[in-house]
């Protein structure tokens, strides 16, 4: 086979499958890792992919962004197949920071569900509303200026509040991740406030469909190995999930539905 004919191919995987991986391929085609790796560095030249270790994945194409009562309606039931992962993540008294947006609305309705004693800090006003009537739980709203296509709280007055405070797990709900370029989202005005929570938590989990996975948007939040976890749903792709975890990132995906 002709160098061109097998790049031709690798290019319909990652296209189909979203990623490859280096040792699969020398196994498919037959010729050594060497080889492989020519083909990607080719294909990275010519804008057909981007290298990682272990393999290859596609060039993230920018999702749009809509506003939230928009994206509330978008793949609901991923929305709460997510939380339900996430719960496993929680016990009873535990101290947690929940960003905005509108897989927050369903993780919300989770925690109310399934918990009875938590402390929630937040800058959702979506978050608040819903936790409100557990009595069980401590509730602090983080309150600043009022982003109204968020329903969420901003500014340096919310910023400065979050700060006081410290949490076990901070749980936020990115718009795009890559491998190569990151955790991202789009919001410029919560930007500082998704930053402040990961620093202000023993630990960041990401929850994300998996159609967000190779992805990109505006604002990159963290490098994908920045000691954070990843909850996805039964729909990410085998090759994607298998690429992250050789690259040393904590993914948890839901099971295949039989």
């Amino acid at each position: 086979m002709l160098a061109i004919e097998r790049q031709e191919q690798i290019v319909s995987q990652i296209r189909r499958d979203g990623a490859v991986r280096i040792h699969e391929l020398t196994k498919q085609f037959g010729v050594s890792v060497e080889t492989i790796r020519r083909d990607l560095l080719e294909l990275e030249r010519q804008d057909c992919l981007h290298r990682v270790h272990g393999g290859a994945v596609g060039i993230a194409v920018a999702k749009q962004y809509h506003r939230l009562e928009e994206r509330t309606e978008e793949n609901p039931q991923k929305k709460e197949e997510l939380s339900g992962y996430a719960a496993g993540l929680i016990r009873e008294g535990d101290v947690l920071m929940v960003d905005s947006g509108s897989t927050a609305i369903a993780f919300a309705k989770m925690l109310a569900e399934e918990f009875e004693r938590l402390t929630v800090i937040t800058y959702s006003l979506h978050v608040f509303e819903i936790l409100k009537k557990k009595e069980g739980f401590t509730l602090y709203l983080c309150a600043g200026a009022y982003l109204r296509d968020e329903s969420a709280f901003c500014g340096q007055w919310a910023l400065q509040m979050l700060e006081q405070f410290h949490a076990k797990t901070a749980f936020l709900f990115p718009s795009a991740i890559s491998l190569q370029n990151g955790i991202m989202d789009y919001d410029q005005e919560l930007y500082h406030l998704q930053r402040a929570m990961m620093k202000h938590a023993d630990r960041s989990v990401f929850l994300a469909d998996s159609d967000k996975f190779e992805k990109s948007a505006l604002l990159k939040l963290a490098d994908v190995n920045e000691a954070v976890t990843f909850v996805t749903d039964s729909g990410l792709r085998k090759e994607i999930l298998e690429l992250y975890q050789e690259n040393g990132i904590e993914m948890i995906r839901g099971e295949q539905k039989k």
